[in-house]
């Protein structure tokens, strides 16, 4: 398959190297951005996707669970046995409350009391997400699905970069959109170091590729668009 230095090569004309301008550096820079910006720009455009970026946190014990600031999907808990032969775990899912209900989920003689059977979550103000009643690790815990917020590669579980070829915890049918947003920066990047008068040709025929990508790119999220109350396909 091939690499995202390649794909971006081939959208834009640009032979990227150590020294150029912009480098490979900055190229695996616009890709960890580029899914960012496809991640946000798909929820946005459609809520319904935050599961097509989908992250599972292992299952925890003790509270205060870091998402890293991204959006929070589901939480579940454990409940203990679930009654049947084969000891397997029973999972409820839990109910997001305010912070203000902080004190409450924890009294018994409270309307808003939470039991492993009714358990609820609050993210607090540092976006640290909370179990109630808190597991304390025995027989209980809980696990967090999130919007993953770290671009990673796929095959390696690494960090991205410009010689990587695919993406984790993301929709295959959107990596392309992503080769798309580090073309756009790529020559952006490009026309702005053309600055003498034998570069001005060039320095247009980047802008003109880049504004004619961007027009691509953004229309890809106009089309996931659906009207109020319209079926998810």
């Amino acid at each position: 398959m091939a690499t995202f230095q390649n794909r971006v090569e081939a959208l834009t004309q640009f032979a990227f190297g150590g020294s150029t301008d912009p480098s490979v550096t900055e190229l695996t820079e616009f890709l960890k951005d580029g899914v960012l910006d496809v991640t946000r720009q798909s929820i946005q455009a459609d809520p319904g996707s935050a599961l097509d970026f989908q992250r599972e946190g292992t299952t925890t014990a003790g509270n205060t669970f870091d998402t890293a600031g991204a959006q929070v999907i589901s939480v579940i808990r454990e409940a203990g046995a679930d009654g049947d032969t084969d000891g397997s775990t029973a999972w409820e899912p839990c109910r997001r409350v305010s912070t203000a209900l902080q004190s409450r989920v924890v009294d018994p003689d409270s309307l808003s009391f939470a039991s492993k059977y009714n358990p609820v979550y609050i993210v607090d103000d540092d976006g640290l997400v909370n179990v109630y009643p808190t597991p304390d690790g025995t027989d209980d815990g809980y696990r967090v699905f999130y919007v993953n917020n770290e671009p990673l590669d796929e095959t390696n579980d690494a960090s991205v970069v410009y010689t990587h070829s695919d993406l984790k915890y993301f929709p295959a049918h959107k990596v392309y959109l992503v080769v798309l947003y580090a073309s756009i920066k790529t020559l952006e990047a490009a026309a702005g170091s053309k600055t003498g008068a034998q570069d001005i040709e060039l320095q247009g025929s980047y802008s003109q590729l880049a504004a004619s990508l961007r027009a691509e790119y953004m229309a890809a999220f106009q089309t996931q668009q659906q009207p109020t109350g319209a079926p998810r396909r």
